[in-house]
């Protein structure tokens, strides 16, 4: 679903050639246009960016039409996307780095910018494609090494945020930890994965001793048909992620139902709280369980094997035991709103 932005009254940003004077004659440079214009997002908020073009004033300048631009400006981002390049590397990181998926980076990243997991699906192309820009000189340096290791060990990796949507496919060589391969595919046939994919590696002439990927049907059929003497194993995390995968979908439901049900609770108990004098002693501490309790409806789960509504249970049970605890020594009966 496509998310709405809100444009209006966002902060304007103008950057301008780093050169005042032209190099070629020295005179002033002078405004030209406005290059481009875009509406930015940034982990430190949204921008209306503006990038000023300027020329030289002397006319009888031997480069006349040299246009001159910030380069600070050309940092922000990649031409034909809204996000700045710090959004796009934490995207890559998040995902090549930390293993995550684009369901669990969306949940981290929305909290601080709009985005939807199709977004993110695509800030990894962008990520992959400033990857891959020095890719080709790195496989010549490497060609040499591999031959020495006695050949490649790729790693297939397919994301597809919904179903019926394009899907994002990439291969690394997991040796030396190098992108060879990524495309945005239409579709996902195993004819389609070895044309656009795999057959480009083969044509490298370099050997490969093994694959690892996810059990998807149409990467086993696509290895199998250009590399059909090779080994080809299933990959020990996603194999563990759909295992775990009921044992997930419970325990966010056991979530849910507690968030549900301690919110209220919650609210009024705070509500309470902050009607107490000031000069109550015991003000502040049950302010302090408050901000414990909200800490604990946060927790967020990492499947397979970190379970938030599991640590909810545990996290609650520990300050059900804290406040048994102090109501013992007396004086807190006030929080039982």
């Amino acid at each position: 679903m496509r998310i709405a932005k809100d444009n209006r009254n966002l902060p304007k940003q103008y950057y301008r050639s780093e050169l005042k004077r032209c190099p070629h004659c020295h005179w002033k440079l002078k405004r030209w246009a406005t290059l481009w214009r875009k509406y930015l997002s940034t982990l430190a908020g949204r921008f209306h960016v503006f990038s000023q073009g300027y020329r030289c004033a002397n006319s009888d300048c031997p480069e006349p039409e040299a246009i001159y631009r910030s380069t600070e400006a050309e940092t922000l981002s990649v031409p034909g996307c809204s996000y700045g390049i710090e959004v796009i590397v934490e995207v890559g990181y998040q995902r090549f780095w930390l293993q995550r998926t684009i369901q669990e980076i969306h949940g981290l990243l929305k909290e601080r910018v709009l985005i939807s997991e199709r977004q993110i699906l695509n800030l990894l192309a962008h990520f992959l494609a400033l990857v891959r820009a020095g890719q080709p000189a790195k496989v010549a340096q490497l060609r040499a090494h591999w031959q020495k290791l006695g050949g490649l060990v790729l790693s297939i990796d397919g994301m597809q945020p919904e179903k019926g949507t394009p899907a994002l496919y990439v291969v690394r060589e997991v040796q030396v930890d190098v992108t060879l391969m990524a495309e945005i595919l239409e579709t996902a046939d195993h004819q389609t994965l070895a044309t656009h994919l795999l057959e480009p590696i083969k044509a490298w002439g370099l050997p490969v001793k093994g694959i690892i990927s996810d059990a998807q049907e149409s990467i086993r059929l696509a290895v199998a048909q250009v590399w059909p003497d090779q080994p080809h194993q299933n990959c020990q995390f996603h194999c563990l992620k759909e295992a775990g995968r009921p044992a997930f979908e419970a325990d966010r439901a056991l979530k849910t139902r507690l968030k549900k049900k301690l919110r209220g609770g919650l609210n009024r108990a705070r509500q309470a709280i902050q009607a107490l004098s000031e000069t109550d002693p015991y003000r502040p501490v049950l302010l302090k369980y408050v901000r414990y309790l909200r800490f604990t409806l946060l927790v967020r789960s990492l499947p397979p094997f970190e379970l938030g509504g599991l640590r909810m249970v545990q996290q609650l049970t520990l300050l059900e035991a804290s406040l048994g605890r102090a109501q013992e020594k007396g004086g807190i009966d006030c929080c039982a709103a």
